[in-house]
């Protein structure tokens, strides 16, 4: 497992990926059916699952890669030329199922969790779930990272996407939910209530920063947070 989320043999278009709003609703009966098979490989404090979306277009020889930071609590994921990146630092982040097995669409800068205590028919019984009920293009898998603990706003850059710790979000709405995690509770099941939604500018706005407006130069971090300070939204 640990080969197959660090070096997936290949990549989907990411430009194929339609935006969360065009995706159907993720019915409960699967999120619980999900739940229960995580729960049963122990998969479930490493792994989650995620609606397969993608909110814009990215140019040919790059990938979305994303890192976390602090101060609020959040992930950064942005457009990168693949030739810039250490590929022995990163490893896929959202997998989608296509024709050769599960590969990634997004990657994270980090070194990869520990898989080895995950049941070794989890992937595949993953895979044979997804492909029996014909939800293969709406969910996915995700590698949880240390900003899972909590409930996550997904907010849309003009190439990228900034996900903030819920509880400082400011002149947002909270709208469909893209992430689940799982736990077990007095020996059953369920879904946590911390997950991710994606967040709609109360503006009106697709994406935080207004497009008739120049686009703010986000060279770091620091950059970012000061012009999220600026659109209002922290």
């Amino acid at each position: 497992m640990e080969t197959l989320v660090a070096t997936p043999a290949v990549l989907p278009s990411y430009n194929d990926l339609r935006d969360d709003a065009q995706q159907p609703v993720v019915e409960e009966k699967h999120i619980q059916n999900l739940a229960n098979l995580f729960i049963r490989h122990n998969a479930h404090k490493l792994l989650g699952i995620h609606l397969i979306h993608g909110h814009f277009k990215i140019p040919d020889g790059t990938v979305v890669l994303g890192s976390n930071f602090e101060e609020p609590r959040g992930r950064w994921a942005k457009v990168t030329p693949i030739e810039q990146i250490d590929r022995s630092a990163v490893h896929g982040h959202i997998f989608a199922v296509g024709e050769d097995g599960l590969c990634a669409y997004e990657y994270q800068e980090s070194p990869l969790p520990d898989l080895s205590s995950i049941g070794s028919g989890f992937l595949g019984d993953f895979v044979a779930y997804l492909t029996k009920h014909y939800i293969t293009g709406l969910i996915g898998l995700q590698v949880l990272s240390d900003c899972n603990d909590q409930s996550m706003s997904e907010l849309i850059l003009d190439q990228g996407t900034v996900m903030l710790d819920s509880s400082v979000v400011k002149g947002c709405v909270l709208a469909r939910t893209t992430g689940w995690k799982f736990d077990m509770v007095d020996g059953t099941p369920r879904v946590c209530q911390s997950n991710e939604r994606h967040a709609e500018m109360t503006s009106g706005n697709h994406k935080v920063f207004n497009a008739g407006k120049p686009l703010p130069k986000l060279d770091n971090v620091n950059d970012l947070k000061s012009a999220l300070t600026e659109a209002g939204v922290l």
